[in-house]
């Protein structure tokens, strides 16, 4: 036997054909304050990158150990369904509510199994609410912010992978029914922005936390899942015309330059040892553009 599949080729060879179909209802007809009711049914698909079809391993400075690819990856099918109400104000605020639901088949996690790599899981779902605004606080100066509540779920076939001959063999370890691989449990976000269109001036702060998300998923009954911690983020951006066609722009990205932290979870669901834990830095840029 041999460590290491063989360096099969990936194909993604299939149609899709994706229906959608949206309705409005107009619960307030009225050009300056309407009330609209919308649904939505689509099908939507998410095709696995080259790099997680490529079955090869490299380096990742990120993880610090080897990543294999997977060429027996399938293509994700996801079902959408969403129901929205949204309300519009004379001087120019607006508030909606949403509720949401997504199927997923084959959604591709990243697992340890002794080596990091991509599988697909059979059936997961979400579902949540979200709470959408804008409120003009002055003429020159408005806040918007949005915040998502989410509930899901992934239901699968743990295996262990076994190589004989190059050849990739999955053996049935136990079922295990866990949070959806990448998903927040809620997610907020706010932006107060200033414009003085007079003076062609435009400020804009920006604010977003997410809630803990499983980033690696074990296939390793001893070891726990690996979860990133709330993160908060700040970015700031000011903008000034020169003249009528040059804008000059100046960016923060990351103003607190918060830690990236990542955990193990326990099985009393507390995140009690850490797994990593870096920063990206806060970075700066200035820009000059030209515009007709």
């Amino acid at each position: 036997s041999t460590a290491y599949p063989i360096a099969n080729p990936g194909e993604l060879n299939e149609l899709s054909i994706l229906p959608s179909v949206n309705l409005v209802f107009k619960v307030k007809e009225s050009e300056a304050t309407p009330m609209n009711l919308r649904l939505n049914f689509s099908q939507t698909v998410a095709r696995p990158s080259i790099r997680e079809l490529s079955d090869v391993a490299l380096f990742d400075y990120e993880f610090r150990t080897f990543v294999f690819g997977n060429s027996d990856l399938k293509v994700v099918n996801i079902n959408n369904y969403d129901l929205r109400l949204e309300n519009y104000f004379k001087n120019g605020d607006d508030i909606s509510f949403s509720a949401f639901r997504k199927d997923f088949k084959n959604h591709i996690e990243l697992i340890n199994g002794g080596g990091i790599s991509w599988q697909n899981v059979d059936n997961s779902y979400l579902y949540g609410i979200e709470l959408e605004g804008k409120k003009k606080i002055t003429t020159k100066l408005d806040f918007r912010a949005n915040i998502t509540l989410v509930k899901s779920q992934t239901k699968y076939v743990r295996t262990r992978l076994e190589i004989d001959g190059g050849v990739k063999n999955y053996i049935p370890l136990d079922e295990v029914t866990r949070t959806m691989y990448g998903q927040s449990p809620y997610v907020i976000n706010a932006i107060l922005n200033f414009t003085a269109d007079s003076i062609g001036f435009n400020a804009t702060v920006s604010y977003n936390v997410q809630g803990a998300r499983l980033v690696i998923v074990s296939e390793i009954p001893q070891l726990p899942d690996i979860y990133e911690l709330p993160r908060n983020t700040i970015d700031v951006k000011v903008s000034k015309k020169l003249g009528k066609h040059f804008i000059v722009a100046f960016t923060i990205k990351d103003l607190l330059n918060t830690p990236v932290r990542r955990s193990f979870k326990t099985e009393e669901d507390e995140f009690s040892k850490d797994y990593d834990k870096f920063r990206y830095g806060s970075s700066y840029g200035l820009s000059l553009s030209y515009r007709l």
